[in-house]
């Protein structure tokens, strides 16, 4: 762990009486600028969102295509209306 972010004190935090429903009573709010970017995902996230991401966390694995060659991160099985083997015969066959 990086140990450069802290985890959020929640000491002051109670349960709402409301089921579903956060008691915010007497926080201040967030100050976020809006979304530049779209994460991989398609979300858009504020930029001070993702600077509070401790991705150095060992439960987080921030370099999931470690090892893998450039070849495998180029194949997009995301055609909806290919089944999977189709979609592997179809890059198989594009990279000749």
């Amino acid at each position: 762990m990086s140990g450069t972010k802290s985890t959020v004190d929640t000491t002051d935090i109670k349960p709402s009486d409301v089921l579903g429903v956060s008691d915010t009573k007497g926080m201040n709010e967030d100050t976020l600028t809006p979304a530049t970017d779209v994460a991989a995902s398609g979300a858009f996230i504020e930029p001070e969102i993702v600077a509070r991401i401790d991705v150095d966390h060992p439960a987080v694995d921030n370099n999931p295509r470690k090892g893998q060659p450039a070849i495998a991160n180029q194949i997009d099985f995301n055609d909806p209306h290919l089944g999977t083997e189709d979609a592997v015969k179809k890059n198989l066959e594009a990279q000749g």
